[in-house]
This record gives structure tokens, C-alpha cells and sequence, in this order.
């Protein structure tokens, strides 16, 4: 897509054999047949009169919104079908083509379940992000992931009217077995959802299967097994009837075990949350050495899975999974590509494995070399590491900058005609820019003597006539670093590693960062393993060895960090 963005956008009508559909399809799963009919019927008589949104790909085009209309089309042996060509991304085609679904009657609820599964693998997993962006309340996405917990015996009752929504809000937190079982006789006995909810609430859950200490229910009256004797529960026959009780120390227990988790990977999501389809396990097999231990053990799109649901999934954990499927695809077909010896390997699906005694990085020993290219790695970096950047750099900018007098009349001329847009620059350079970075960039550009001239122009037309705009500061000096000579080497300076910078990385980041230094080569010249004990010791013992080990920092900055000079 990246070859295309610089087409605009027009009108047209295109070949239907020269238009694919999108690589991750139609959020519509299901179309009101009658009224597909109607449609049908009407292109016939009329042709299509709405034009399908497309998308350029390649040489051929991809359809955005309009599957209804090009299906009918082929259907009915039209050539041609009028389009609205439009460049965009995948995330920017996936909403557009959810807009549109969603904007119409017909979509199911178990559509828009889905869609929202979609596009968690766009923002992360950032359920806020997706309500906004779909004008939706987070209550909404918040129910709609929930639902995605049920199987899918129970989502296809639901799209068919045999089970309402809430029938299968309550079905949701348990295991897939009890779902199954529950849903034969909520269709066979017509169970009502107030019926459904007293029957949940009498439920027992097995206290073998319970992951938080259950050192207190062997006194508790809700045990089934509390009378059986002196010797405690009985492992396999102690069940829970207290289910608030236990479904709030599960969820106590979940929140405490993702805090964990969050060291090492950063974001931790639902495994309901990302649909099968949108997250591949990412190692250095798949993707190779090097992109995997400098830029996916850094990557905010590596993120790890974990069940919440009741019964024997609960807390299983899917580590080490890129949801970023462009990226990951690209890598892998990179390292092919660079690999003259490489063997071809099926990716496997994920598996739950313990996290706990896994490597550092969750991923599986293996015997076989991957192939090292030089190609710069792929990397998103975590958006706090980024901020803590851009405020070093902030910092490192203005104490070069601001002792000189050219970019102190540039930043007064700057703001003077932020206030004043209506003002007509009297130098050509400075005629052009409308925005308060471009000004001072042009006014850098400009002679002392010029720029001294336009500031007592622009000063005198201020009192006419003032406006105001937001801009930010932050951006603004970085951008302006460049203007100094050896501004590189004394951001790289300026950057030293603290606790508090060191604290934003997750453990895979860390290591990452410790790899492009050389720092884990240095830990190992002094003893052998020391690295590798100390990345699998923990997020703060880790960071405590970092700082407490002598190694020469001066001439180091992070990638993503030194980036920010243009």
C-alpha cells in the first residue's frame, strides 16, 4: 500500500475482474437476504449508483465498502462498476469498511463483535482508542469483547434467534464444555435469562482449578468439602458454591498475574480479545535473530495472551504474539528472502505454555541457526519510551539553540506572526509557510538583518488584527536540532540510562537496548551467563544490575531515540 499513498482521491468506473477483495475480508458475516434480493433487483433495472469504495493495490484494486453491490455485479455479468478510488492503510480500510457496515440496518451484533476484535489488533488492544474511533461508549466495546468469550455454538444461536445477548453475557465467563452443555438445555427447557442468571449464580467451581491461594476456603461454608474430614479439602471432589466470591479472587488473581506480565511484554490482552487470524508467535526462527532480539523483544505489537475464562484454561498464557500481521509478514518473507540456506517452516499456531519456566523471551530452544541480514529491524516502539525521548531531545535542542540570536528572532518572529495570520511577510522566504514550525524554519533561513526587519513589521500590523492556533513546543525544537552542527553528538551525550528512563522498557525492550549498546557483551567478558541470569531475574533486579555495572555509556543512544533528528 505504501507505493499508493500519494494518489488522491477520485471518481471513476473500473473492470469488476480487476477489483480483489481486502486480505482481511468483510466485517459483515451475515446479510439480510430480502433486502439483498431488493438490491438485486434494483441493479438490474438501474445499474449500481453508488460507487464502491476502493482501494489501489498493486496494479489491481481491493474493495474497501460496497461488497453487496460488486457481488451482485459479478452475479449479474456487469463489466464495469462505478468506484471511489481512495489510498489507505489497513487499519484506515478496516474502518472505513466498518463505518459503513455499521452506519446500516442489518449488521448483527456478532458482526460487530467481531469487527471490534479487528480492529483490537490495530490499537493494541486499547479499548478507549476503539470507542472513540467508533463513537461508541466503552461500556459497548467493553460487552462485545465479553461475548467474544462464548463459542461458537452460542455465537451462532445468537445470530439465529435461538439465545438472546443476554443469555450469552452470562454463558461468557465459563469454560467452553459448561457453554455447551448450558446451551442444549436453555433451547430444550426455555430457559429465561433471569432463570439463567439464578442457575449461574447457584454454580460450583472446582477449587483444584482455582489459581488464587485457597488456604481460607478449607474452613469456608461454601465448600463442599469443609465437613469431609480432618485432612482438609479433597482435591478433586472441593468445589466453590460461593461464585461472586470466587470469580472476585480469580479476578484479583488475574490483575496481580498481568502486572507481572507486564513487565516483560508491556501490553497484556484478553486472548478473546485478538482473533486467531490477526496474531502470528513471533522468535528468532520465524523472523530471525537479529529482528527479533533488537526489534520484536522491543516491539509494543508483541504482546502475550491470557484466558480468563473459569475452568481448566484459566491463566494459560499465549506468549510472544506479534499482532501486527503487515509487519510480521514482512519480516518473515525478508529473512526468506536473505537466506540462501534457509529450509521452509510452517508457522505454528500458538499454544498455552508456563510463561514462568520459559527463557526471558518466552521463546522455545531451538537448535537451528537464523540468519542474520543487515536490514534495519522492525520495531514499534512502546508510546512512553517515545515521550521520554522526545523530552531529552526537547532539552538537548534548546541548550544548543537557544544561545544563538538567529533562532531567538526566529522564535519571536514565529510567535509575533502566530498571532497576527493576516500578515503579508514582506520577504519572499518568509511569504510562504502558514504553520508556527515551517515559520521559524524559514525565518532560519533568512538573513539577521531581514529577519529584524519583518519582526518590526509584523509587530506593528499585531494590533490589528490577533488570532491563535495550537502548536507543539516539543516537536518544534527537535525538528530545529538539525540547525547545529554537531547537534547528534550531544543528544547522544545528553542521553544517560536512569532508573526512572530504564523503568518505561519492558524486559524485552531492555535486553534489546543492552544488545544495541553492547552492554551484554561486556556483562559476559566478565563471567560467562551473567547477562542472560540477570535478564531472567526480574524487571527491577534488572535494572538495578544495569546501573550497578561499570560500562561506557557516552557514546550510546537508542535507535528510536537519535530517529528523532531530521
Amino acid at each position: 500500500m505504501e507505493q499508493n499513498q500519494h494518489l488522491s482521491t477520485h471518481n471513476t468506473t473500473l473492470p469488476v475482474n480487476m477489483i480483489d477483495a481486502l486480505p482481511f475480508g468483510n466485517t459483515r458475516r451475515s446479510r439480510n437476504e430480502a433486502k439483498y434480493s431488493e438490491l438485486k433487483q434494483s441493479i438490474r433495472l438501474r445499474g449500481v449508483i453508488q460507487p464502491i469504495l476502493v482501494r489501489p493495490a498493486a496494479d489491481r484494486f481491493e474493495v474497501v465498502a460496497g461488497y453487496g453491490r460488486l457481488i451482485i455485479s459479478r452475479e449479474l455479468g456487469l463489466n464495469d462498476i462505478p468506484v471511489l478510488i481512495k489510498p489507505l492503510s489497513d487499519a484506515e480500510a478496516l474502518e472505513h469498511q466498518m463505518e459503513e457496515n455499521l452506519n446500516r440496518e442489518g449488521l448483527s451484533l456478532i458482526d460487530e463483535c467481531k469487527a471490534v476484535q479487528q480492529l483490537s489488533a490495530f490499537y493494541n488492544g486499547d479499548r478507549q482508542a476503539i470507542a472513540d474511533r467508533l463513537a461508541w461508549t466503552i461500556k459497548k466495546v467493553n460487552e462485545r469483547i465479553e461475548i467474544l468469550k462464548c463459542c461458537d455454538e452460542v455465537l451462532d444461536c445468537v445470530i439465529d434467534g435461538s439465545i438472546t445477548v443476554g443469555h450469552a453475557l452470562l454463558l461468557a465467563p465459563f469454560s467452553t464444555k459448561l457453554q455447551q452443555g448450558t446451551l442444549k438445555k436453555i433451547i430444550a427447557e426455555k430457559w429465561t435469562v433471569s432463570y439463567l442468571r439464578e442457575r449461574a449464580a447457584k454454580g460450583q467451581q472446582y477449587l483444584s482449578l482455582a489459581k488464587f491461594d485457597t488456604t481460607n476456603c478449607n474452613t469456608c461454608p461454601h465448600n463442599s468439602a469443609a465437613q469431609s474430614g480432618l485432612f482438609g479439602i479433597e482435591e478433586q471432589k472441593a468445589a466453590c458454591s460461593n461464585l461472586n466470591c470466587f470469580k472476585e479472587k480469580t479476578g484479583e488473581w488475574l490483575e496481580s498475574r498481568k502486572a507481572e506480565l507486564a513487565d516483560q511484554y508491556g501490553t497484556v490482552l484478553l486472548v478473546q480479545q485478538i482473533a486467531d487470524s490477526d496474531r502470528n508467535t513471533v522468535d528468532a526462527v520465524t523472523v530471525g535473530e537479529e529482528q527479533f532480539s533488537t526489534g520484536c523483544l522491543a516491539c509494543q505489537k508483541r504482546v502475550v495472551l491470557i484466558d480468563d475464562r473459569l475452568g481448566r484454561a484459566l491463566g494459560s498464557t499465549y506468549p510472544n504474539q506479534c499482532v501486527d500481521a503487515i509487519c510480521f509478514n514482512k519480516c518473515v518473507n525478508a529473512l526468506s528472502t536473505d537466506s540462501v540456506d534457509v529450509e521452509e517452516a510452517a508457522i505454528e499456531l500458538a499454544t498455552p505454555i508456563d510463561v514462568d519456566n520459559a527463557n526471558s523471551d518466552g521463546v522455545k530452544d531451538t537448535t537451528k541457526p537464523a540468519a542474520k541480514t543487515d536490514k534495519p529491524v522492525s520495531c514499534i516502539v512502546p508510546k512512553k519510551v517515545i515521550d521520554t525521548n522526545k523530552a531529552i531531545m526537547r532539552e538537548t535542542s534548546a541548550s544548543l539553540l537557544m544561545p544563538q540570536e538567529h533562532f531567538q528572532l526566529a522564535m519571536s518572529y514565529a510567535a509575533l506572526k502566530r498571532l497576527c495570520t493576516s500578515y503579508k511577510a514582506l520577504n519572499e522566504t518568509l511569504g510562504v509557510p502558514t504553520h508556527f514550525e515551517a515559520t521559524i524554519q524559514a525565518a532560519l533561513r533568512v538573513s539577521l538583518d531581514d529577519l529584524k526587519t519583518e519582526i518590526l513589521n509584523v509587530t506593528q500590523h499585531l494590533a490589528t488584527k490577533q488570532c491563535d492556533q495550537t502548536v507543539s513546543m516539543t516537536d518544534i525544537m527537535i525538528s530545529n536540532i538539525g540547525f547545529v552542527e554537531n547537534a547528534r553528538s550531544v543528544a547522544i551525550e545528553k542521553w544517560t540510562p536512569t532508573k526512572a528512563i530504564l523503568s518505561e522498557y519492558t524486559i524485552g525492550s531492555l535486553s534489546a537496548l543492552c544488545i544495541k549498546a553492547g552492554f551484554d557483551q561486556a556483562m559476559e567478558n566478565k563471567k560467562a551467563g551473567s547477562f542472560a541470569k540477570a535478564a531472567n531475574s526480574g524487571k527491577g533486579k534488572f535494572i538495578d544490575t544495569i546501573l550497578a555495572t561499570p560500562f561506557d555509556w557516552t557514546h550510546f543512544a537508542p535507535d528510536e531515540y537519535l530517529a528523532l533528528i531530521k
